[in-house]
């Protein structure tokens, strides 16, 4: 199963506010269930669009898995509050997002650049509390 490290508050606003596109500067052709990790640090200014609301950092889980999802397109375009069209005219990438299950309990663990192998140990911890989804392996 693949994963993708994000900053909080970002993972707080995929698993709690809705947010249902993942911005990124780069496009995979990866479709199907992705384990959203936590980063260790937050991102630095965090603005959330009007209407979501913004939680306490110190709350917040890192260094995570907090929850799954499911990649279903990336798109150039959308008219979610959440995708943020950068603003040097280069292309931003907007993974949609569904299916969203936040964890009961976040899975300790390191995360990586780009998108990343989640290690079989905590995939079975994955599979244990969400033993209804059927995720590659």
């Amino acid at each position: 199963m693949k994963a993708l490290t994000i900053r909080q508050p970002w993972v707080h606003a995929i698993l709690r506010e809705g947010k249902n596109i993942e911005n990124r500067t780069w496009q995979v052709d990866y479709r199907g269930w992705l384990a959203i990790h936590a980063a260790a640090v937050p991102a630095p200014n965090a603005v959330y669009p009007r209407g979501a609301r913004f939680p306490d950092l110190d709350t917040l889980d890192y260094g995570a898995i907090c929850g799954v999802a499911r990649v279903v397109d990336i798109v150039t375009a959308s008219r979610s509050k959440w995708f943020a069209p950068r603003d040097n005219g280069k292309v931003n990438f907007g993974w949609v997002l569904e299916d969203v299950i936040a964890l009961k309990k976040p899975i300790s663990c390191k995360g990586v650049l780009r998108l990343w192998q989640v290690p079989p140990k905590v995939l079975r911890e994955l599979r244990r509390q969400l033993p209804r989804i059927k995720f590659d392996g």
